[in-house]
């Protein structure tokens, strides 16, 4: 056996050369395995942060549209609440109402022009608030001169309520029949 010895040697050699090459082989494989698996998490790592950008940038366009539907909900409760605009429904209710809505603590008005203006903005402020006032606007030439009035007007219960723009008493008209 000492004489084959050497080619049992030998034997050993190949099989362990043909063993690398084949695992080689197989390196080489597993190596290209290797690349293409971090390419591919590589990817996959860029696809999930653009995925977070997108998700962070729709969670800011979902709170924009929940503080917009916040905002109208809010605005709807508040036109619910005058809408639609009708009467007062008593003298104390609109003596109430033109006490705290501060009118008369303006200045007087100084011409006709401001004095219908008053009595403008006091109908817009009751519709504001759900009321309907009309405003009425008077002229009278006689001998002795022009004269001007300026009313804002209501109806409670059927009844005419007037009263001039820069006071909060208001008075029943009582000359006139019940309207509609």
């Amino acid at each position: 056996m000492a004489r084959y010895g050497w080619l049992m040697s030998l034997a050993g050699l190949v099989v362990v050369l043909i063993l690398l090459i084949v695992s080689r082989g197989n390196l080489s494989n597993v190596e290209a395995d290797l690349d293409a698996a971090e390419q591919q998490n590589t990817s996959l790592s860029s696809q999930l942060q653009q995925a977070q950008t997108d998700k962070s940038q729709l969670q800011v366009s979902l709170d924009e549209a929940n503080n917009f539907l916040d905002a109208a909900s809010a605005e709807l409760a508040r036109i619910n609440a005058v809408f639609p605009p009708g009467n007062f429904s008593s003298s104390s209710e609109l003596e109430n109402w033109l006490i705290s809505n501060g009118s008369s603590l303006q200045p007087p008005a100084t011409s006709w022009e401001e004095w219908y203006s008053k009595a403008l903005q006091i109908q817009a402020d009751a519709l504001a608030d759900g009321f309907i006032v009309s405003v009425d606007y008077d002229y009278y030439y006689e001998e002795a001169g022009e004269f001007f009035y300026v009313w804002n007007i209501a109806v409670i219960d059927g009844s005419i309520w007037f009263w001039d723009p820069e006071t909060d008493e208001a008075l029943q008209d009582n000359l006139l029949g019940p309207v509609g």
